[in-house]
């Protein structure tokens, strides 16, 4: 999802250690239009994954530009249509369609079934019961009962669990955004960036990190590079699509 929305969009996505009630977060810069996603370290995949795409569903929607900010936690229509953004994305119902016959009934899609989505499309199960439910391959006692299992006890149970615990260690890592870094790391080749500044975004140690660079190579000439020049000079990355 983080290399989606750079490649995509070119918005850059940030995962940072906040609250555990803090979920994910969109911004626009007024200037500039550019937009960074924030979302929150988590040991939970899914729910990371699925921020990610409700925070893009508000960038399509044009929800970013709107005169009155979104209250978090607010089940707005707006709230409401990106919950279900993200939902169709990341587990489109054509993908259930060709998993199971049309005349699958109910009885047939077993719990076994429910974990091979989520473990194949790293959904949680409320998004995978929720789009069964949709197309009426479950029941609504089926759907209630299901909603309830974790993603980390399906991966228990149906053996995946260690693919599932890689998953939760690499959410739980804060992640710099990668147009930043791109543009930090030129600075500290052009001489104007520390590796010690550069090494604490990137949270790698100085030394490491400066072997693997090298040394600065800074131009002998002035260039755009001084004390003023912005992060993001106009154009450089191009226009984000609104």
């Amino acid at each position: 999802m983080f290399e989606l929305l750079h490649v995509a969009k070119g918005v850059d996505v940030i995962s940072m250690k906040v609250p555990e009630t803090e979920h994910g977060l969109s911004m626009c810069d007024p200037d500039s239009g550019r937009v960074v996603i924030a979302v929150a370290t988590t040991p939970h995949p899914m729910r990371q994954r699925s921020s990610i795409a409700h925070e893009l569903g508000h960038l399509l929607a044009g929800d970013l530009d709107q005169a009155e900010p979104l209250t978090p936690g607010e089940r707005s229509p707006a709230e409401i249509r990106a919950d279900a953004f993200a939902r169709h994305l990341l587990l489109p119902l054509n993908a259930i369609r060709r998993r199971f016959v049309a005349d699958r009934t109910s009885a047939k899609v077993s719990l076994t079934d429910l974990s091979d989505l989520v473990q194949e499309f790293e959904v949680s199960a409320h998004i995978a019961v929720t789009q069964l439910r949709t197309l009426k391959l479950i029941d609504t006692d089926t759907c209630s009962a299901w909603s309830t299992r974790s993603v980390a006890n399906l991966a228990t149970t149906f053996g995946w669990g260690s693919q599932y615990s890689a998953l939760a260690a690499d959410s739980s890592v804060p992640r710099a955004p990668q147009a930043l870094m791109a543009r930090a790391v030129e600075g500290y080749h052009r001489g104007v960036l520390g590796i010690n500044e550069l090494a604490a975004w990137y949270g790698r140690d100085p030394s490491e990190l400066e072997a693997e660079l090298g040394a600065p190579r800074p131009l002998a000439e002035i260039d755009d590079w001084d004390d003023d020049a912005p992060l993001f000079p106009d154009g450089e990355l191009g226009d984000i699509p609104s």
